[in-house]
């Protein structure tokens, strides 16, 4: 075997160590000039591998990119369909309605209350109707949820209504200690909000009825 000069092995030594601590940059060079021996093919092979290596981390850093894109673009499609499956409505002034679709999950229950609260504060309502009719089954534990969420509102001085409960519903949150003084239930929303307004209408008219009423008074003679 031809002898290889030192340099050559402390180099070639030199770079697997750089390969080890992730540095796959480094190349040995000149080695057009180098002798034609087995030692070359060794330095050649090094080379080969390095390239591959860095090809390697090249091809991973950008899975890992387009992987992290795709991640995003799904958070913001969940961030999409949990907005759209949480519609707050304004349906009258300082009124919210929270038409409910879908099966009522704990971590859902959550976000509902968050979401309503939220919305009761930005909007200063006085009302929230819960239209139940096209949600899907409560289960036990999600009863809670559902009755927390109308003690938050009641705590933020709304008024809670609930419309559209099913049978299995409404037994469901009566095995839960529900106090019906609590809310205000009722067939269909419709109804709910026919009922908010109507008190809103009165509500406003008492003011003008009572001054019209004070009016009459001082317009009495004292005879009378």
């Amino acid at each position: 075997m031809i002898p290889v000069h030192p340099t050559r092995i402390t180099r070639v030594l030199q770079i697997l160590s750089e390969t080890v601590l992730g540095n796959y940059d480094s190349r040995l060079e000149d080695l057009d000039d180098a002798p034609d021996d087995e030692f070359l093919e060794l330095e050649v092979a090094v080379n080969a591998m390095l390239d591959e290596l860095q090809h390697t981390r090249q091809r991973s850093a950008k899975q890992h990119r387009e992987i992290e894109h795709q991640a995003a673009q799904l958070r913001q499609q969940q961030a999409e369909l949990l907005d759209l499956s949480t519609p707050i409505i304004r349906v009258a002034p300082r009124v919210l309605a929270l038409p409910i679709i879908g099966a009522i999950e704990s971590e859902r229950a959550q976000r509902m209350t968050e979401a309503v609260l939220g919305r009761i504060v930005a909007e200063r309502a006085t009302h929230v109707i819960l239209d139940m009719t096209a949600a899907g089954e409560i289960a036990p534990t999600t009863a809670q949820s559902v009755l927390r969420m109308v003690q938050a509102v009641r705590l933020l001085g709304a008024q809670c209504l609930i419309t559209g409960l099913s049978p299995a519903m409404a037994r469901t949150l009566v095995t839960h200690d529900f106090d019906s003084s609590q809310v205000v239930t009722l067939p269909q929303m419709e109804d709910a909000l026919a009922l908010v307004l109507g008190s809103m209408k009165r509500l406003a008219a008492r003011p003008a009825a009572d001054s019209l009423a004070r009016g009459r008074e001082r317009l009495k003679s004292p005879e009378e």
